[in-house]
């Protein structure tokens, strides 16, 4: 497969509800998320997590007030799986990676994946780059470790915004079955009926990603903003789509010490490496490396 090549593309939309007290912003990831645990073998749990990020990154994106050319979500915990990154762009590119693919934990008691086991305690990290140059970056606590809860958290102590963050990954037996998120922030001014009536409807919600599976994007919509006037102000095309190279990877390879070179070389002189992102194989043959050889 070439490094560059994107999944099907899905999409990301953007409106007012509640008589434009509450600002949304949903994503459906099925068939990204279904690609990239393919893509690297990853079990049920990594899967969960790295699927979670991925849409609260996308999700952050375009909610921020003044869209950043790339932002990139990061989660470091104590727990086994030792790191989630994910990553989105303006154009709608996503990619990701988790530290332990294989991670297995005990599910929680009502049988769900235990995504905050495996992560532990720890940060989260939101950065966020510009086109006119300069970047953001700010952390909070993880509370949970569940993603969801911890991006609520993150927006209330950072961005001082009221938001519900609902990010999920449904998986069966055959694989995932649904996938995405979304983000509701109450805006300034709401009414508490308005409110109400937001909380009222997320209460009743087992999981998000149940409902992707019941009826995709549109049945998301219409449950978790039932009652609540709505519109749809824009919608955005979402994919994953990697940015590693054979050049890329070469540059790193040159940068490390000789004796870690030497030790990632097989008998034949030839370095295999593939990238965390995209699970993309490079093999670089000896002359290729020539030019790194003292």
């Amino acid at each position: 497969m070439d490094q560059n090549t994107a999944v099907p593309e899905s999409r990301l939309e953007l409106g007012l509800a509640g008589g434009g007290y509450l600002r949304w912003a949903a994503v459906d990831l099925t068939e990204i998320v279904r690609d990239v645990r393919d893509r690297r073998d990853m079990g049920p749990v990594a899967t969960a997590a790295l699927g979670r990020c991925l849409g609260g990154a996308a999700l952050l994106l375009r909610q921020a007030a003044k869209t950043p050319t790339r932002l990139s979500l990061e989660v470091r915990g104590d727990g086994p799986i030792l790191r989630i990154f994910a990553e989105a762009d303006q154009e709608g590119n996503l990619r990701g990676m988790v530290g332990d693919a294989q991670v297995d934990v005990p599910h929680w008691d009502n049988n769900k994946l235990a995504v905050g086991r495996a992560v532990g305690k720890g940060r989260l990290w939101v950065r966020r780059e510009f086109a006119e140059g300069g970047s953001y970056q700010s952390q909070v606590e993880l509370v949970n470790g569940e993603i969801g809860e911890d991006l609520a958290h993150y927006l209330q102590q950072s961005e001082q915004s009221r938001s519900a963050v609902l990010l999920g990954v449904l998986g069966k037996p055959t694989g995932v079955v649904a996938a995405g998120g979304m983000i509701v922030e109450v805006l300034p001014g709401a009414p508490e009926t308005v409110v109400d009536a937001l909380e009222a409807n997320i209460s009743g919600i087992r999981g998000i990603s149940e409902l992707f599976d019941a009826g995709g994007l549109p049945h998301v919509l219409e449950t978790v903003l039932a009652g609540l006037d709505r519109e749809v102000k824009e919608t955005n095309p979402i994919r994953y789509r990697c940015r590693c190279s054979r050049e890329r990877l070469l540059q790193h390879l040159i940068l490390l010490p000789a004796d870690d070179r030497d030790y990632l070389r097989r008998e034949d002189g030839t370095i295999d490496a593939d990238c965390i992102f995209c699970g993309s194989h490079y093999v670089f043959s000896p002359e290729e490396l020539e030019p790194l050889t003292p």
